[in-house]
């Protein structure tokens, strides 16, 4: 089985998503950059806070990074590989 990159980020509510380590804007990997604060809103003058905790992208909210199982044993983060299929 192959290997498979996975970037884990803390939001500031303390949740740890795990993702894919592949940029789908640029196709870098997402550790080697910056996790920036945006803002999102559907109408002028409507801002809210956006993390990565949903992976959806700033460019095309459409696209998604991928998810990746994960949980936390003994104060260690640990990955689930995921299924084939």
């Amino acid at each position: 089985m192959g290997s498979l990159s996975v970037v884990v980020i803390r939001t500031p509510d303390g949740d740890l998503p795990a993702l894919v380590d592949r940029c789908l804007h640029q196709g870098g990997p997402l550790s080697r950059g910056g996790l920036l604060d945006a803002t999102e809103g559907s109408e002028p003058g409507e801002y809210r806070a956006a993390d990565g905790r949903t992976g959806s992208t700033l460019f095309d909210p459409r696209r998604r990074l991928r998810r990746v199982a994960r949980r936390e044993e003994n104060g260690h983060i640990v990955i689930e590989r995921p299924s084939r299929g």
